[in-house]
C-alpha cells in the first residue's frame, strides 16, 4: 500500500454535554481506552497515541499502557489536536478516532486507509452508517451527512438531512461516525485554516475541510456504530459489548 499511517485519539475533559466523559468507565475501562484499543487494532495503523491536554487523561492512558502525547496549547477541534500531536513525526496519513467512539471496527479503520491510498482525489475519508431511528434523525446530537454519486461528502449537519418538503416519509439517513483519515498534507492544511462560518455555526470540524474545497470520501459501515454523547449512551454501548456485536 505504501502509506505510513499513525493514529491518535484526541481526548479532553471539557465536553459541554458530558464533562469528563472520556474517563467514564465503560465495561470496566475508561472510554478513551476503548477508542485507543480500536485504533491500535487496525492492522494498517503503525502506531497509535492518546493526544490530550489533561493530566488526568494522561495518567489513565499510561495506566492502561497507551502512549500519550501532551498537547497543552488550545485546540479548536480534535483534528487540530491530532495535527499538533503528530507534528514532527514521520507519516503519510493520520487517523483521528474520537474518544467517544468505542465501537468502531478496526477493519473499518483499515478500509478508510485503503480508500485514501486508492483514491488520490481524496484529502480525507470518514465513516457513516444507514440509520432510520426517527429520534436520532431529529436530534442535534446526531451528525448526519449526505453524499454524492461519487461517494464524497456534500455536507454534514446536526439538522435532519436530507429533509423532505413536508417532513413526510422515511427517516432513513446517513449517521456520521467520528473518525477521519487524513493525508498528511491535508491534515496540515486543515490545521492552518481558520474556522469558517459553517464550522462555527454547526460546531462540526469537518465543515472546515468542506468549506476549503477539500474532498471527503464517506465509507459505509455494515452495522450501526453507537457512540457516547450523553450518560445514557453508556448503557447502550455496554449492551453492544456484552452481546458480542463489537
Amino acid at each position: 500500500m505504501g502509506l505510513t499511517v499513525l493514529g491518535a485519539v484526541p481526548a479532553r475533559m471539557q465536553s459541554r454535554r458530558f464533562p469528563g466523559k472520556v474517563l467514564k468507565e465503560v465495561a470496566g475501562k475508561p472510554l478513551v481506552i476503548h477508542a485507543f484499543e480500536r485504533l491500535s487494532g487496525a492492522s494498517l495503523v503503525r502506531e497509535a497515541f492518546v493526544a490530550t491536554d489533561s493530566p488526568e487523561v494522561e495518567r489513565a492512558a499510561s495506566d492502561h499502557g497507551a502512549p500519550v502525547i501532551r498537547v497543552d496549547e488550545p485546540c479548536a477541534s480534535g483534528s487540530d489536536r491530532v495535527a499538533r500531536a503528530l507534528r514532527g513525526l514521520t507519516f503519510d496519513a493520520a487517523v483521528n478516532l474520537q474518544a467517544d467512539q468505542p465501537l468502531v471496527d478496526p477493519r473499518d479503520i483499515d478500509r478508510l486507509v485503503k480508500e485514501l491510498a486508492g483514491d488520490e482525489s481524496l484529502d480525507l475519508a470518514t465513516l457513516a452508517y444507514l440509520d432510520e431511528d426517527e429520534e436520532a434523525f431529529a436530534s442535534r446530537d446526531t451528525v448526519k451527512t449526505v453524499i454524492g454519486d461519487d461517494g464524497q461528502a456534500l455536507y454534514f449537519s446536526r439538522a435532519p438531512i436530507p429533509s423532505s418538503k413536508d417532513d413526510s416519509g422515511n427517516a432513513l439517513f446517513l449517521h456520521h461516525v467520528g473518525i477521519y483519515c487524513f493525508r498528511r498534507a491535508a491534515l496540515e492544511r486543515f490545521a492552518a485554516l481558520p474556522m469558517g462560518p459553517l464550522e462555527t455555526r454547526e460546531s462540526l470540524e469537518q465543515l472546515r475541510a468542506l468549506e476549503a474545497g477539500m474532498r471527503i470520501g464517506v465509507l459505509l459501515a455494515d452495522s450501526p456504530v453507537p457512540d457516547v454523547d450523553r450518560p445514557s449512551d453508556i448503557a447502550v454501548v455496554e449492551r453492544a459489548l456484552d452481546e458480542g456485536r463489537r
